[in-house]
């Protein structure tokens, strides 16, 4: 059933607004039980079944939008307004099958809210959160190139952008859709790298690892979009699967279980938490091969595909397959990697994360 909720007037609103302001790896040995590295996608098939169907109700078939690895999708007003950012693109999309004061309001929450996904359920209807320190700062400009840091610069924009840039389109089921497209700055990607470059240095030098890496990896995995997920129900920023990698990190950190939700959509957990996981391909997985870069080849790999799916690639046993990396060159180990793993993703994986090491090789 349609709802809505009573929306004040432009003028009334500042106040107010104010006021509310994947891994499949197993280690060969006799010590440690196989585990079930099945994909978790029990809970979130549950979760994304009622949304979908909430979806197809009110936008019709076929207009499903939902959170991804490098999209924030939010919807309000009982999903008949919704935002998108395009991390990976550099565009957000705010639409709505309400007025005008709906979309307003869509517009100053989206480019006010804050860096904590934790408590978002991007599941669910309502307004994300306005934060003092908002997350799109330095990657949105307004009208006047400024960036935006308040409520009173927000409803600025909010005003322009519905005055002059506003435009419409019709679903499948009828309904005229009001919406904005915004862009993002050249370089969003890079200055959302800068966010966390303190949490990526003391990673790193906790678990000796370049920094470049894991930047690389968060920009391949998530393009810096904190409130992350995937349908294996990869969480944040390093993209950690709860009940795989998750219970891998939390048995060498020891601790029983497995991380959460909310641990890993803060960022400094994350990030730790997918170092973390590195120093277990390398250390566990993939120990035995020799060559520090043939070494950081497969775990690369392996981030994606998992340990034992990259060794299969050289030899089913696991140490024939160790033998034959250390019997090639980091080159040899990188072509056959990008070439003859069966799995194209993991090709390409390798490919975009070599690339994108290379943008933060000076970072230290």
């Amino acid at each position: 059933m349609k709802k809505f909720i009573k929306y004040f007037p432009a003028l009334a609103l500042i106040p107010f607004l104010v006021a509310c302001g994947g891994s499949d790896t197993k280690k060969t040995t006799t010590k440690k039980p196989k585990a079930d590295y099945t994909k978790d996608t029990n809970a979130l098939d549950i979760l994304t079944g009622q949304f979908s169907r909430n979806i197809d109700q009110i936008w019709g078939v076929n207009e499903l939008v939902q959170a991804s690895q490098k999209d924030y999708v939010k919807y309000t007003d009982q999903y008949y307004t919704r935002s998108q950012i395009h991390f990976d693109s550099g565009s957000i999309s705010i639409e709505t099958l309400g007025d005008q004061n709906r979309l307003r309001n869509a517009i100053i929450h989206t480019l006010l809210m804050g860096s904590d996904a934790s408590g978002i359920d991007l599941f669910a209807s309502g307004d994300a959160p306005i934060s003092s320190n908002p997350f799109l700062v330095g990657q949105v400009v307004d009208n006047f190139g400024r960036s935006i840091m308040n409520v009173a610069m927000a409803n600025d924009f909010a005003t322009y952008l519905i005055q002059n840039k506003l435009k419409t389109r019709k679903l499948s089921n009828g309904r005229t859709v009001s919406y904005v497209d915004i862009p993002m700055v050249a370089g969003h990607v890079e200055v959302r790298a800068r966010r966390y470059l303190p949490l990526v240095r003391h990673a790193a030098k906790r678990y000796g690892l370049e920094p470049s890496f894991i930047l690389a990896i968060m920009e391949v995995e998530s393009a810096f979009n904190p409130y992350a997920v995937s349908y294996a129900n990869a969480i944040g920023l390093m993209q950690v699967v709860p009940r795989t990698a998750g219970r891998d990190i939390f048995a060498r950190m020891g601790l029983s279980g497995q991380p959460s939700r909310e641990y890993l959509y803060d960022p400094e957990k994350n990030i730790d938490a997918g170092a973390l996981y590195f120093t277990i391909l390398r250390d566990e997985y993939l120990d035995g091969i020799t060559d520090q870069t043939s070494k950081r080849y497969a775990m690369i790999s392996a981030y994606n595909s998992g340990a034992g799916a990259v060794l299969r690639v050289f030899d089913s046993d696991k140490w024939e397959a160790i033998d034959r990396i250390n019997n090639l060159s980091p080159d040899a180990v990188y072509r056959i990697l990008t070439t003859a793993h069966p799995s194209s993703q993991a090709r390409n994986y390798l490919l975009k994360v070599t690339k994108a090491q290379q943008k933060y090789r000076n970072v230290r």
